[in-house]
């Protein structure tokens, strides 16, 4: 897998204040790069750096090995974005915003229609644009973007305003972009379900730097189980006596139990043969939420 974005020591002042205070993280092809936060982490002030409508102070950003501030032309070239609310006319139809974006770039008629059947606009796309829905519009912000075939999609919470069904299309054509035509998407974002069920690997933000970033699979991939049982002092002291346990929480039905790498079903033999009744024993899958909770010290806001 190729590089696509790395971004190394990225700084940046507004007036006194340290917004960005030391950003490192790179995004490979047909990745799905979640950036989470909360709000006022510095999350659109590095989008913004990225696609140089403003200045870094400090550090590098380099698209596909060209950097932007000596390569800028070059370096931009690659990058198709969604961010703040995209410059279209309410007065023309879909159509005719794309086809005008697609004569300043020189891009076939062919390309433009491509892409309104691969965002899904084909039945509603000769409709003037005011009479577009907020999903749609985001839509057409989309093809917008994927007009000049780009290899880095940077969103900036796309899904603002969407109703369920609208997130649903949205991240089905994100995926489809990143695993069939292998582009690399940055999707910046505070909604935690949403980045779950899209992103492939996760940067946490806060305060201006990266306190973590993790694949998907890490923030799933526990040895948390889950032990439906009675609670009682007794049971506890008992879970917390068994080797191979290293910490015990209490939950409404029971206990979530951390596994070392000693094998679960010997955990459970261990734990059946000293009495505790066990009514299920599962693995518990972590959610993001949780993950959010132990890596953002401020939490969910």
């Amino acid at each position: 897998m190729g590089k696509v974005l790395e971004v190394n020591n990225l700084k940046k002042k507004i007036g006194k204040n340290e917004i960005i205070k030391d950003l490192s993280f790179q995004i490979n092809e047909g990745e799905i790069f979640g950036f989470l936060g909360p709000n006022g982490s510095g999350k659109t002030t590095t989008i913004r750096m990225l696609v140089d409508l403003i200045s870094m102070d400090s550090g590098s950003i380099t698209i596909f090995g060209k950097d932007i501030k000596s390569d800028r032309e070059e370096a931009l070239k690659s990058i198709g974005a969604v961010v703040e609310n995209p410059e279209l006319y309410n007065y023309l139809s879909g159509y005719e915003n794309l086809m005008q974006i697609a004569r300043i770039r020189g891009i076939s008629k062919i390309k433009v229609d491509e892409t309104v059947k691969l965002v899904g606009l084909e039945g509603r796309i000769k409709d003037k644009m005011k009479k577009y829905s907020l999903g749609m519009k985001q839509r057409l912000g989309l093809a917008a973007a994927l007009l000049s075939d780009p290899k880095l999609l940077i969103l900036d919470e796309p899904t603002n305003g969407l109703d369920p069904n609208g997130i649903m299309e949205f991240r089905s054509i994100l995926k489809k972009l990143s695993k069939e035509i292998g582009m690399a998407v940055f999707v910046s974002s505070h909604i935690l379900g949403e980045v779950q069920q899209l992103c492939d690997v996760v940067a946490f933000i806060e305060d201006g730097r990266i306190t973590s970033v993790e694949t998907m699979d890490m923030v799933k991939n526990s040895k948390l189980y889950m032990v439906d049982t009675n609670i009682s002092q007794t049971n506890y002291n008992i879970l917390t006596s068994i080797d191979g346990i290293e910490s015990v929480k209490e939950i409404d039905n029971g206990y979530i139990i951390n596994l070392s790498d000693r094998k679960p079903s010997l955990i459970l033999k261990d734990i059946i043969l000293k009495e505790i009744e066990v009514n299920s024993f599962t693995r518990h899958t972590k959610e993001l939420e949780e993950r959010y909770l132990e890596v953002i010290k401020g939490g969910v806001r």
